[in-house]
């Protein structure tokens, strides 16, 4: 029972790891922000960002966007009488104010003459338009951009990058996220951000604006020490950690340290090479109430599409076709950022050379969800494993990150140190796992000096159909020498046997030999 212990709990532990790279809302921080600004509402369920923005929300946070909410009713209640639409009188009473400024200035225009369809769904490129449009740029003939292209014009201006907009999917959520991007990004007119300039139209109150505001700068400082970082595709580094693991009663602890190097092209995953070096102590729980001492040495390497493991001394490869894996996630945008999206950091300060950073869980979480559904679709069970009990609910992976804090201060030539804390609810193997995890790292070489270094065992190792044999084989073994044996007695003892049952014979009297006379 114990060794059986001591493999879930090892092998959740380096799941744990190799994992620690939602709800449909990811952005619930970027709507608080616009709230606060004045610049978001909602509705009577709350944000609900859960389904899709309609047109006549558009139109509102565009006019807010713009600064001119105030001068849009102004114009309304002076200009009631010439509103075109008559669409707008059942539920959507409240957008009317909006829709009249924008169709005046000649920002929006109808279905028809007299119908503006405010129920239609908004899609992703027509709200890119809005906020294009809101920063100042012109999409009329001759302008900076045209309707066709505005996502890729709003994407080489920073508006729109690959957290904060889901093109085929797009939702409130979305909406948040790329307004709130929005207030960033400096506008046509040159100030600093778009909140900037609207705080000068007193749109938006200065004091509430202040905090926000010292977030864009402090992000851009850090973004733009990141360039250095984000340019290269290698690293030497060193990292230990501590964390905690509890499933259900069981409570274990360990620490670990490791030397890495890695070489990962963005556009050339197959290519990437990878050499991890290190060991694992891990205190494990025992039946008399105490604790065992584990330490297990630990490498893992990936060379030519194929991913080696040696954990205590149990050698096995697979290969590594990551493209397949990875099918319609945008691995290579995601390893090829060169900023932090502001839409993924909740918090955010800075001390010389250092900053300590507070990540959007909820927007990581909604990564971590697309990213394993990609990889658990890729599991298909053979009739075996199906016969051994095994699930595809098994297979099934889940994390739920409630924390992530990092520090991260950066030095000349690329190179950084990093902190994080973190906290996260696992799902795996039909387990409920909570993890808690300090973390160390330090760079010490990137770029062309670093070297990924293999064993020169690679050609020894086995894949797991390979392996599975081999423990089946000396089962076999172990039963067949341990089966009770029939008793073969030596030819001398077989001799003396017979010899005592001749005597036997030859003491029985004549009477016991011979059948009894008939009784008279």
């Amino acid at each position: 029972m114990k060794k059986v212990m001591k493999s879930m709990v090892i092998g959740s532990l380096a799941a744990a790891m190799l994992a620690s790279g939602a709800s449909a809302a990811n952005f619930t921080s970027s709507a608080d922000v616009l709230k606060d600004l004045g610049l978001f509402q909602g509705s009577e369920a709350g944000y609900d960002l859960d389904r899709a923005p309609d047109r006549a929300e558009a139109a509102t946070m565009m006019v807010r966007l713009l600064g001119k909410e105030a001068e849009a009713k102004t114009y309304y209640e002076a200009n009631a009488d010439k509103f075109p639409f008559t669409d707008l009188d059942n539920g959507y009473e409240w957008a009317k104010p909006y829709v009249a400024w924008l169709y005046n200035e000649g920002l929006t225009s109808g279905a028809t003459a007299t119908t503006f369809e405010p129920g239609n769904k908004c899609t992703a490129q027509q709200y890119t338009t809005f906020l294009m449009r809101a920063l100042g740029y012109s999409d009329a003939e001759g302008g900076d951009f045209t309707y066709d292209k505005a996502i890729d014009f709003a994407t080489e201006k920073g508006v729109v990058d690959m957290f904060n907009m889901d093109a085929d999917d797009f939702m409130r959520d979305d909406v948040v996220a790329m307004s709130y991007t929005a207030l960033s990004v400096a506008p046509k007119s040159g100030e600093t951000d778009l909140l900037t300039k609207l705080v000068g139209d007193k749109a938006v109150d200065a004091e509430k604006a202040a905090p926000v505001q010292k977030t864009f700068e402090t992000l851009r400082n850090f973004n733009e020490a990141y360039k250095a970082v984000a340019a290269t595709t290698s690293a030497d580094a060193t990292a230990d950690f501590t964390m905690n693991m509890k499933v259900e009663d069981l409570s274990v602890d360990a620490a670990g340290k490791f030397n890495v190097q890695v070489k990962a092209d963005p556009a050339k995953l197959e290519e990437m090479q990878m050499a991890m070096t290190g060991s694992l102590t891990v205190n494990v729980p025992t039946e008399d109430g105490k604790t065992e001492k584990m330490d297990v040495p630990m490498e893992m390497y990936v060379k030519d599409g194929v991913a080696y493991t040696n954990m205590m001394g149990s050698k096995m490869k697979q290969d590594l076709d990551l493209k397949t894996a990875l099918k319609g996630f945008d691995m290579q945008q995601l390893t090829g950022m060169t900023t932090m999206p502001l839409c993924m950091v909740d918090s955010i300060s800075q001390d010389g050379n250092t900053y300590k950073m507070s990540y959007n869980t909820e927007a990581f979480n909604g990564l971590f969800t697309e990213l394993f559904s990609q990889m658990t679709t890729q599991v298909e069970l053979t009739e075996e494993m199906k016969a051994q009990g095994l699930t595809e609910d098994m297979f099934k992976l889940a994390l739920d990150l409630s924390k992530a804090d990092v520090e991260v201060t950066f030095k000349n030539g690329g190179l950084y140190d990093e902190k994080a804390d973190m906290a996260m609810t696992m799902e795996m193997l039909g387990m409920k796992v909570d993890v808690t995890m300090q973390m160390n790292m330090a760079t010490k070489k990137v770029g062309d000096a670093v070297e990924v270094k293999y064993p020169t065992d690679l050609d020894t190792y086995k894949t797991l159909e390979e392996l599975t044999a081999e423990a089946e084989t000396a089962a076999e073994v172990v039963t067949t020498e341990t089966a009770p044996a029939t008793e073969v007695k030596p030819a001398e003892e077989k001799k003396d046997e017979a010899a005592a049952a001749d005597k036997t014979a030859e003491s029985v009297p004549a009477t016991q030999l011979t059948p009894a006379t008939p009784a008279k």
